[in-house]
């Protein structure tokens, strides 16, 4: 057997190492230079960790660690969020992902107080074994815009299927009322984060024990300066636009509008007006449906009753194959420094944009 060793990367002298097993084992490998530099090295909250797994003297491996602030009751603390766990083909088995994640918590930063992260069934499995807790549920909610996508994906109407869509779209967009609103608010997309977005977060309150920092510089390298996806940022204001009430930010992938985040702060009224409004301009760019990720909490109800539907089933022993239902995701804290009670609850506040990428 191998004989197997995890040392720290230095991110400049090891940057090729990296990219290339990277390229050899990660899922999507577009824009790797890019998502390298941006997430690990230009990151204005601190520079990311990468550790190589060698066998025998062989890079075979990486884990790596990407900074966030996290506020945490009405205190700022640094938390690291797991990613990039790699590791070549003729080595995936249990001891090298554990010897990652097990130098991954014994070597980081002493500065990062929680790492976090959400990972795939296999990764859960290794979580578990070196000490994280699962703190809460991630459920995916999806809602249906136009019909017609999905009879030209999955019908059998032949040259009927385009009229059939029209009609069948005309009739869906007429029972949900998309675009129809009337009120005192105004929801329009903003091209960049300004001041306003920090005067939205210093009114977040303690109502959830733990979330990511959203105040502007977070919002601008973590969207507008992002080099993987295009963002669009949709603002709920006041009626003389003075003041920021709320916003969405999502991105369009296989004509579907996926929503990366989402924050109010005045209940249900300005949730739901945000969600009409971003409805309406999806359904006006021609989207096929909507998608939106997140923990248990205030959202989800209200994504019920907007007529979203839970898309996500609950955790299992085997990952779920079925086409109508994905598995649910977890996500899992690992406090650094011990203490007699964990800093964590479940009541943490998760959406897509506070994933690694």
């Amino acid at each position: 057997m191998a004989e197997y060793t995890v040392v720290s990367a230095d991110l400049e002298k090891d940057r090729q190492v990296i990219i290339d097993l990277w390229r050899q084992n990660l899922a999507d490998i577009s824009h790797l230079e890019e998502k390298y530099d941006w997430h690990f090295l230009n990151n204005p909250f601190g520079p990311g960790q990468i550790w190589i797994l060698k066998a025998d003297g062989h890079p075979i491996g990486t884990t790596s660690l990407g900074m966030r602030p996290l506020k945490l009751g009405e205190s700022i603390t640094n938390a690291g969020v797991a990613c990039d766990l790699a590791v070549n083909k003729e080595h995936r088995f249990l001891q090298p992902a554990l010897m990652l994640q097990r130098a991954l918590l014994s070597t980081s930063h002493s500065c990062v107080r929680f790492v976090y992260g959400v990972p795939n069934f296999g990764g859960a499995s290794v979580m578990k074994y070196v000490g994280y807790r699962e703190s809460c549920r991630v459920h995916r909610y999806a809602k249906v815009l136009r019909i017609s996508h999905y009879l030209r994906r999955f019908g059998n109407f032949g040259a009927d299927v385009s009229l059939i869509g029209r009609m069948a779209d005309q009739g869906f967009a007429a029972l949900h009322s998309f675009g129809l609103q009337e009120d005192d608010r105004v929801a329009q997309p903003l091209p960049c984060f300004d001041e306003r977005f920090d005067e939205l977060w210093s009114r977040v309150s303690s109502e959830h024990s733990a979330l990511t920092v959203r105040n502007r510089r977070f919002l601008k390298w973590r969207y507008y300066d992002c080099p993987l996806r295009q963002y669009q940022t949709l603002a709920l204001l006041t009626e003389d636009k003075s003041m920021l009430l709320g916003y969405l930010i999502y991105y369009v992938e296989n004509h579907s509008a996926v929503c990366a985040d989402l924050l109010t702060l005045s209940g249900p009224e300005d949730l739901g007006c945000l969600l009409s409004s971003w409805t309406a301009a999806a359904w006006r760019d021609g989207l096929a449906s909507l998608s939106l990720s997140c923990s248990d909490g205030p959202l989800p109800p209200n994504l019920l009753s907007h007529g979203f539907t839970r898309r996500s089933s609950g955790p299992t022993t085997k990952p779920v194959r079925s086409n109508r239902h994905e598995q649910c995701k977890t996500l899992f804290t690992h406090e650094q420094h011990s203490v007699s009670e964990p800093a964590l609850t479940d009541c943490w506040y998760y959406t897509e944009g506070d994933s690694p990428y």
